[in-house]
This record gives C-alpha cells, sequence and structure tokens, in this order.
C-alpha cells in the first residue's frame, strides 16, 4: 500500500516497492477532478507540479497480484471507493527511455515508477 502524500504518486509508490521493480502507472487510466485544471489555469501551474504536489487526485495505491485486481477493484467499488487499475508491477527495465523514471525517491533506495500516457488537465 502507498499513501500518496505530498511528493507525489511516483516517489511515494516507489518507496514501497522492492529494488528491481518499477511499477508502469498510465496516466490516461483516470482523469482527475476539474478542481486541478482550475488551479492549472489560474496558478499558471504545470502539470509536473500538479502531478508531484497534489497527485491529481490519487490518494492511495494498492499493489495487488495481477490475479487478484479484478477482486479489489469490485469489493472498493462495492463500498463507494472510486478504484481502477492504474498499471502494472515488472522487473525494472532501467534502459527502457518511455515515460517518466522516478527511482530512490524519498530517502528509500527502493523499486522504481514509470509514469507513462497522457494527463489531461
Amino acid at each position: 500500500m502507498s499513501h500518496v502524500t505530498g511528493g507525489g504518486l511516483a516517489a511515494n509508490l516507489a518507496r514501497v516497492l522492492p529494488r528491481g521493480l518499477e511499477a508502469v502507472v498510465d496516466r490516461s487510466t483516470w482523469s482527475p477532478a476539474p478542481i486541478f485544471a482550475l488551479v492549472r489555469r489560474l496558478g499558471s501551474v504545470p502539470l509536473a507540479d500538479l502531478e508531484r504536489t497534489l497527485n491529481l487526485g490519487v490518494g492511495m495505491v494498492a499493489v495487488v497480484a495481477a490475479d487478484g485486481t479484478d477482486a479489489a477493484v469490485a469489493r472498493l467499488t462495492a463500498r463507494g471507493v472510486p478504484a481502477w487499475v492504474l498499471g502494472e508491477v515488472r522487473e525494472a527495465r532501467p534502459d527502457d527511455a518511455v515515460g517518466d523514471l522516478t527511482q530512490g525517491a524519498k530517502g528509500v533506495n527502493g523499486g522504481a515508477v514509470r509514469m507513462v500516457g497522457r494527463q489531461q488537465v
């Protein structure tokens, strides 16, 4: 589990993964609330800063086995908690040039997170 606080989704998730693994998070799997577009426009806040500071609305990430994702999403949804699959965990691919890579975040030499896709904010 990763409680996504200040520092962003990538940094918070990276520190709960073991070294040698990376999460590939697809930004296109969720639509941030309209408030983020307002903050971006009125404050001239770059998207990278919104993602790193305000997490674009993602507050918690649960890493579950691939064969348990449907059950986890169904259970949370049934309890009124918005849930979706935002990516996958795989062996780290440090030479992969796709996406934005965060590794060894927040003082923990753990796994890595590769942010891919585009947010519509």
